[in-house]
């Protein structure tokens, strides 16, 4: 049965290879069905012979998943390609999200009133953290009730395995692994699979998975925003989304500073701070404190952290469509193959350019975001900044068991925070109206200082020809969210009470400890007799 299957899988293959080779004799760039294609001058509908070709590819496509949901399994063929190991992601079904396909050529934004939920957010995870899934799972289902039209969640892995170079066999312990999470995806229907690969030789292990992400989110349907978080990060959806929904789609949401980046394949950001003149300074060659060279980089542009960042439909349709973005991705897998491994951010940083492998993550993401909203002159581009311990957390603290505006906790590295936390968070959204809870927009150039930016004048992929300077005030609008001044009050109290008390603590435990020394110095001192006599 599986031979003859396979051979039905071979014939499908042949046909959905000559309904390509048609549609490219015919000049007709290939997309996802459904989705437009860009043109030079503006966004050129397929002519009516390619939108049938592209329905039966459609078509073809959904037999050969059919037949392959016969030959399915948990097999992973180790060496499929240079340095990876390859998994069959599940089949499209009632419970299992089959590896969804990238939107190539730029696509509008959909009709608004056609959507298929409020936000899509995607968890990266680590395939071996199946209780952490499991306990993020209930707690996002059961502390948020009346999110589960409106708000998508799902857990991301990639549908690779880096094996080294030259590769090495798939463990038996990984076989069973992956063997055990698709059965989860297919219990769940929660796990997305993407084009990249787990278990990178760098410090970037979710480059690739977190590239494939952006690339392939709006493809799994239609929402008004499009989130990114980590694992080790749980986040108040419905807080989240109602931020969202009154952002607009044209929105960057997340915990914003300012970077810089070495464009043409270098793979490198260059600069960091949270006020972008500081950035523009490295970027000027006028930071003479710097022991980086910044002045061929494109920036400062805003660059939200891993923990959570949000992209509207408008900006995250602009980037999974941008061409460039595929080629830098192209050339990052390409590195990754051929680059020599390294395990700490300096090693990495040190690599030559002709090597470099990508490992700054959301930096990545970010410059990719900058220069395609620049580049396909997407304006009225509004850049949200979360504020830290208000709205964010870097790490559990005990104010959570009081109502305060947050939206996110992070750096839960074990099962044990993410359970303390899913136990004691007060998830009620306080005693304040949402109207405390609203943004203070203004320009860039008032509001964080932000008046100069440069980019890539022309380049394909990731090449930058030549750099150009702009006024960043004409793409974007900079915007705080901001939260009731008593909280913040009530929560510095709070630290203030804890730290005092922690102070006393020590030092009636730095006493006690005076005291017992002195006590065993004096006995030390005493005659002999005195001593026996004790």
């Amino acid at each position: 049965m599986a031979t003859g299957v396979g051979v039905a899988v071979s014939f499908l293959l042949l046909a959905v290879a000559l309904c390509f080779v048609a549609l490219v004799t015919s000049g007709t760039r290939m997309t996802t069905p459904g989705q437009s294609v860009s043109a030079p001058g503006g966004i050129a509908e397929p002519s009516a012979d390619a939108k049938a070709l592209i329905e039966e590819l459609r078509l073809l496509r959904g037999d050969i998943g059919k037949l392959q949901e016969e030959l399915r399994g948990a097999s992973w063929n180790a060496g499929a390609a240079q340095g990876e190991s390859e998994v069959s992601a599940p089949a499209v079904s009632g419970t299992a999200m089959a590896l969804p396909a990238p939107v190539v050529g730029g696509a509008k934004p959909d009709d608004p009133a056609k959507r298929d939920g409020s936000l899509l957010l995607a968890v990266i995870t680590n395939p071996a953290h199946f209780d952490e899934r499991a306990h993020v799972r209930r707690f996002y289902q059961e502390a948020f009730p009346e999110e589960r039209t409106k708000v998508r969640v799902v857990f991301v892995v990639g549908k690779n395995i880096y094996l080294g170079n030259p590769p090495k066999p798939l463990s038996a312990e990984k076989k069973a692994m992956m063997a055990k999470l698709t059965a989860e995806s297919k219990e769940f229907g929660d796990i997305v699979w993407v084009d990249g690969r787990e278990n990178l030789p760098h410090v970037g292990k979710a480059t690739e998975k977190s590239a494939a992400w952006w690339q392939t989110a709006p493809s799994l349907g239609s929402y008004g925003h499009y989130c990114k978080s980590d694992d080790d990060s749980l986040i108040h959806i419905s807080r989240l989304r109602r931020d969202l929904e009154a952002a607009g789609e044209r929105t960057l949401y997340g915990y914003v500073a300012f970077r810089g980046w070495k464009p043409s394949y270098k793979f490198q950001a260059c600069g960091i701070d949270v006020r972008p003149w500081a950035v523009e300074k490295a970027l000027q060659g006028r930071d003479m404190g710097r022991n980086e060279n910044c002045t061929d980089s494109v920036g400062p542009f805003p660059y939200a952290g891993g923990n959570l960042v949000c992209m509207g439909q408008v900006l995250a349709r602009t980037l999974a469509g941008d061409s460039h973005f595929d080629g830098f991705i192209r050339k990052a897998h390409e590195r990754n193959d051929n680059g020599m491994s390294c395990k700490n951010p300096f090693e990495c940083a040190s690599q030559p350019w002709e090597t470099h492998m990508w490992h700054h993550e959301d930096a990545g993401i970010s410059y990719n975001l900058f220069r395609s909203l620049v580049r396909n002159k997407v304006t009225g581009v509004k850049v949200v900044k979360i504020q830290p311990w208000v709205h964010i957390q870097h790490w559990l603290r005990d104010n959570i068991t009081e109502p305060i505006p947050l939206v996110v906790i992070h750096n839960l590295k074990t099962l044990k925070l993410v359970k303390n936390v899913t136990a004691d968070w007060r998830i009620d959204l306080g005693p304040w109206g949402p109207e405390e809870e609203s943004f203070d927009c203004a320009a860039c150039s008032k509001q964080w200082g932000w008046k100069w930016a440069r980019t890539c004048a022309s380049g394909d992929g990731d090449w930058c020809d030549a750099l150009t300077e702009f006024d960043p005030n004409d793409f974007y609008t900079c915007c705080f969210k901001t939260y009731p001044t008593w909280v913040m009050q009530r929560m510095n109290a709070e630290e203030k009470a804890r730290n005092e008390a922690e102070r006393e603590r020590r030092k009636q435990k730095e006493a006690l400890k005076a005291a017992a020394a002195a006590a065993a110095a004096g006995l030390k001192k005493a005659p002999a007799r005195l001593r026996r006599r004790r």
